[in-house]
């Protein structure tokens, strides 16, 4: 089985409140990271597992309707932290991300994928069909951005269906083996957006699980901490996350030495990523 080169890395943040990511806290201002990472695979190359804001975000919310996404999703993001920068710096062409895997369609997760031209994009057949003919205040619903998709996004498209992967966690339930070879494992982790896909990686520090929004902090994920009901609002299904959230929760129990990293999570980021300026929660 091939091992991964992997980097955690984050483009912009959001600001939210601490009694809406743990139920019961004090109420103050923290920072929400966009976490993206960067995956190196023997064969296939260059791939991303999502993508972090890009300043295109401000442009794409000034008008009504998406207006209202940027009001409660105070956004802020410099050209220097934007993905296609940091690769390059790093000394990775844009022009070579082969695969962007996409955990599902919130801002914060896709606003880069213009900056990739050749890549192929991955993502669940529930979460694109539940935003692709959403406009207006529908695509707002589900924290759609349809202006930050490429133009050819669909000719790029692969669709994937957790439930035809061939493989199975006892915690994590189906995986679908992306590239046939036991490294890329997408599990299903629906509820925080439709058909929301994390994955099970194979680096070479070991096993990695990028759980994207089925936990925004570990406290959510090690103790079981719900966030406030409040934001049951914003998601697809308040029953379908917690289900989620329980997986990534048993799976923890059981596999200790595996990295878990909830896509927003400060101390997470400053343990494993790649980030100059992190404010931990709390």
């Amino acid at each position: 089985m091939p091992k991964l080169k992997f980097e955690l890395r984050s483009s912009g943040y959001c600001t939210s409140h601490k009694n809406h990511v743990l139920a019961g806290a004090k109420r103050e201002t923290i920072r929400f990271y966009a976490t993206w990472a960067y995956i190196y695979h023997p064969t296939k190359g260059h791939i991303l597992f999502d993508t972090g804001y890009t300043k295109r975000f401000y442009a794409a919310t000034k008008k009504f309707p998406s207006i209202i996404y940027g009001k409660m999703t105070p956004t802020f993001i410099g050209e220097k932290e934007e993905a296609w920068y940091q690769l390059q710096e790093k000394g990775v062409n844009p022009k070579d991300i082969n695969y962007i895997i996409i955990s599902h369609f919130h801002a914060d997760h896709v606003a880069g994928l213009k900056d990739f031209p050749n890549a192929k994009f991955v993502a669940s057949i529930e979460a694109y069909h539940d935003v692709k003919d959403k406009t207006g205040i529908a695509a707002v619903r589900r924290a759609f951005i349809p202006e930050l998709l490429p133009e050819d996004f669909e000719s790029r498209l692969q669709l994937v269906n957790i439930c035809e992967g061939g493989c199975n966690d006892n915690h994590l339930g189906q995986l679908f083996d992306l590239f046939d070879d036991g490294s890329f494992l997408l599990c299903d982790l629906t509820g925080h957006a439709k058909g929301q896909i994390g994955a099970l990686l194979e680096t070479e520090e070991g096993r990695i699980l990028l759980a994207a929004d089925a936990a925004w902090v570990e406290e959510n994920y090690k103790n079981m901490h719900l966030p406030s009901q409040i934001v049951r609002l914003f998601f697809d299904s308040w029953v379908d996350y917690k289900v989620s959230l329980k997986k990534v929760h048993d799976f923890y129990l059981a596999n200790r030495e595996v990295v878990i990293i909830p896509c927003h999570c400060a101390a997470t980021i400053e343990r494993v990523g790649i980030h100059e300026d992190v404010s931990e929660i709390g």
